[in-house]
Order: structure tokens, then C-alpha cells, then sequence
């Protein structure tokens, strides 16, 4: 089935645009690392140790560059290079540091011929449903392809099994992965198991993931809790407003409607929690 949304700027979901590009959305997404890097704190799980210095880093689909930053922190003083890209340029910090750049790049669209094999990670989160009608094979084939003979790719989606979820969360999780299915015919939902068979027929070696569980509201670290109200809150919002958007699911209008506040009332009451999963994988050094 092919469905368009409003916020798609072709008309059709093939341009990895699910929601509205604008301030709030990138504040959004923002508060979702937050929330993630609590839960996550070691956000590079590949095994590379950025803090040894000269590596050349990626990370597809920055939004604010908020993941460089961290990332870029923890390494310490250690020199690497940092390279954001994003389809939506409004989003770029100003003024990065002299070691961090940030480029326009969609994931769907050809890789500059000079990146080809020059990094040592290639990172990406969150992103892959993005890829709308387009091959989500071609997509990750185009990723692999940026990282050097013995560099990393390491993917950061949604794992949909398993959350901690009362009625409201559990719906919004229902809510969530309709959207994601409509938008991507399919591709976006169920990921790791196709991923790992897409990274084992590239080549790549030493395949690894792991489940990352995200506390929300009252199991949430006490300095994120507000934040991850918030941040589901928005996600929410935007979700059922672009639902609305598109062909009738199976959750009716009304109920759709009080998604994101009966999510906040039940996360801060008692909490909850969804599932991640980290994978990655080394291609292999040249012979």
C-alpha cells in the first residue's frame, strides 16, 4: 500500500520525513536522547575506543548533532573527526568545533563518492524507518559502504517486543508501530533479524546487538523522569497527528485523541518503559 502525509514533502512517504521538520521536533528528539543516553550511557557499543584518537566518525540522520556532542565528550581529549548529516539543515548546531562538520545528506539518496570506505563508524538511531517506500536494503547497503576495511557500522532501532507497558503505553506502543508499518509498507517494524542477515550477506564480521531497556516517568533516573514525560508526550502528539493523516487504522479517532495525555497520566503515576536494540558489526580489513 502506498500512503502519502502532509508532512512528507513529496506527497508520498519517500523522502524519510514521518514528522513535521520544525523547532519542536528537533527539541523532541533532543529530549529523546537524553532520555536514551540515560538508559545508555555507553552510546557507542561497537568495539572501538574513540578515545585512542584518529578515527573518522559518522553519524547519519544528527539532527542537532546532540549524539556528536556526547559522543565527542566521553572521548575525552582524543582527536577524532566528526561528520553530521541530516536532511533538514535548520537543525545544524552553528559553529561546530573545527574537528565536527555537519552536511545535507539523505540517507535515500547517493553518499558523496569521497566518503566511500573512509570511516571508522558509521552510526545511525532511530532513523531507518525513514526510509519510506525505498529499498530499506539499498539503504543499508549505501551505509556499510562508508566505513573503511576494519571500520564499524553500529544501528540503533526500535525493538518492539517486550516493553513495560501499562493500557496507555501499551497503546501508544500499538499506535507507534501501525504508523511506522503504513509509512514504510513494512520495512520499519521487526528490524534486527533482517538487519543481521543484511550485514551477514555485505561480509561483515563480528556481529553483535543488544537490548537496551528505556525507563519512562517514574522508572525513569530521577533527572530524566520529567524529561521523558515530555519527550512521549510530543512523540505522541505528533504520531496520532499524522495517523490522522492517513488511511483509518484499527485504534478509532477518540481514542487516538487521548493518547498522549493519558500516556503522560499513567508514566507518571507508574511509570513504564520501551526496548532498543543496538547492533553492529566490522567490515572486514583489506587482505
Amino acid at each position: 500500500m502506498t500512503s502519502s502525509t502532509s508532512v512528507s514533502k513529496t506527497g508520498l512517504n519517500n523522502d524519510n520525513v514521518i514528522f513535521a521538520a520544525n523547532e519542536s521536533e528537533v527539541k523532541r528528539l533532543d529530549k529523546q536522547h537524553k532520555v536514551v543516553y540515560a538508559a545508555m550511557p555507553q552510546l557507542v557499543l561497537a568495539p572501538i575506543d574513540l578515545s585512542q584518537g584518529g578515527y573518522r566518525i559518522l553519524d547519519q540522520a544528527t539532527g542537532s548533532g546532540i549524539w556528536i556532542r556526547d559522543v565527542r565528550q566521553a572521548a575525552g581529549s582524543a582527536s577524532n573527526t566528526w561528520v553530521g548529516t541530516d536532511i533538514e539543515d535548520s537543525y545544524f548546531p552553528r559553529d561546530p568545533p573545527s574537528d565536527t562538520s555537519y552536511h545535507h545528506q539523505s540517507m535515500t539518496e547517493p553518499w558523496p563518492v569521497d566518503w566511500q570506505g573512509t570511516f571508522d563508524l558509521v552510526h545511525s538511531r532511530m532513523a531507518l524507518p525513514g526510509v519510506g517506500l525505498n529499498p530499506l536494503e539499498e539503504v543499508v547497503k549505501s551505509l556499510i559502504g562508508l566505513a573503511k576495511p576494519g571500520g564499524w557500522i553500529q544501528l540503533v532501532e526500535m525493538e518492539w517486543e517486550g516493553w513495560e507497558a501499562g493500557p496507555a503505553l501499551q497503546l501508544f506502543h500499538d499506535a507507534m508501530k501501525q504508523l511506522v508499518s503504513m509509512v514504510t509498507n513494512g520495512q520499519g517494524v521487526d528490524m534486527r533479524e533482517r538487519l543481521i542477515v543484511m550485514f551477514n550477506k555485505a561480509g561483515l564480521v563480528d556481529v553483535g546487538y543488544r537490548i537496551i531497556d528505556v525507563p519512562l516517568g517514574t522508572k525513569a533516573k530521577e533527572e530524566v523522569q520529567e524529561t521523558s514525560l515530555q519527550s512521549m508526550f510530543a512523540t505522541a502528539s505528533f504520531a496520532t497527528d499524522t495517523l490522522k493523516k492517513l488511511p483509518p487504522i484499527e485504534i478509532a479517532g477518540e481514542e487516538l485523541d487521548s493518547i498522549p495525555s493519558k500516556l503522560v497520566e499513567e508514566l507518571r503515576e507508574i511509570g513504564g518503559g520501551f526496548k532498543l536494540f543496538t547492533l553492529w558489526a566490522q567490515k572486514p580489513s583489506s587482505a
